[in-house]
């Protein structure tokens, strides 16, 4: 049974892959790269960040990476507004809340960054907690859902993550816990599909999973 909902952030609860993509097309630019469509980001985009970075010949270690974080984030924060949840985003989280099934959101953005965004977006006051990362590199999510899940005092077999990337499917199978994913997010659906676990199409297809 379960008794908890774990959402991502980016792309799952928030619709924010167009934003991404265009401010990297920024970004490819500056660095004289071709620039690269939705649909071919959302083929190709994967964790750690660093590495995805480095497959599209973008910097991945060092100043100039760190450079290139702060230029992203900088200009995802001054236009995050531009984005909507995504469709049925807060009916979901009403209902799962009158289901009496708690929630929370574990992101790899910064913690005071989520925390804001979730304020903005009227989601903070359906959650039990909001656990981002200590950097703006979107490090550390993996080392964290443990902790995450221990912290809420909740047995991971009780849990279900709700993830739009292949990383979520990771998280999820190394904390114990279940996993849906959301194949509207930054990954798509035939990448999903790949694993075992549901893909849905619409948020309030949670609801099925957690009552069945």
């Amino acid at each position: 049974m379960i008794k908890h909902v774990i959402w991502d952030w980016n792309g799952t609860l928030v619709d924010d892959v167009n934003l991404c993509v265009d401010i990297l097309n920024q970004v490819l630019v500056a660095y004289m790269k071709p620039t690269i469509s939705v649909d071919l980001y959302r083929r190709k985009f994967f964790f750690p960040v660093n590495k995805f970075y480095e497959s599209i010949e973008l910097p991945s270690s060092g100043t100039e990476y760190e450079k290139l974080a702060n230029v992203y984030i900088k200009e995802y924060r001054n236009r995050f507004s531009d984005c909507m949840l995504h469709s049925r985003a807060l009916e979901t989280l009403e209902v799962l809340n009158k289901l009496s099934i708690s929630q929370s959101i574990l992101s790899a953005g910064e913690q005071k960054d989520v925390e804001s965004f979730a304020c903005f977006f009227n989601v903070k006051q359906w959650v039990q907690c909001i656990d981002g990362a200590s950097n703006i590199e979107a490090k550390g999510k993996g080392d964290r859902v443990a902790a995450h899940i221990s912290k809420l005092k909740l047995d991971p077999k009780d849990v279900l993550l709700i993830g739009d990337t292949c990383h979520d499917q990771e998280i999820a199978n190394l904390a114990g816990c279940k996993a849906v994913l959301y194949s509207r997010g930054h990954v798509d659906a035939e990448r999903l599909r790949q694993f075992k676990d549901p893909v849905i199409e619409s948020l309030y297809d949670v609801i099925k999973w957690v009552r069945d």
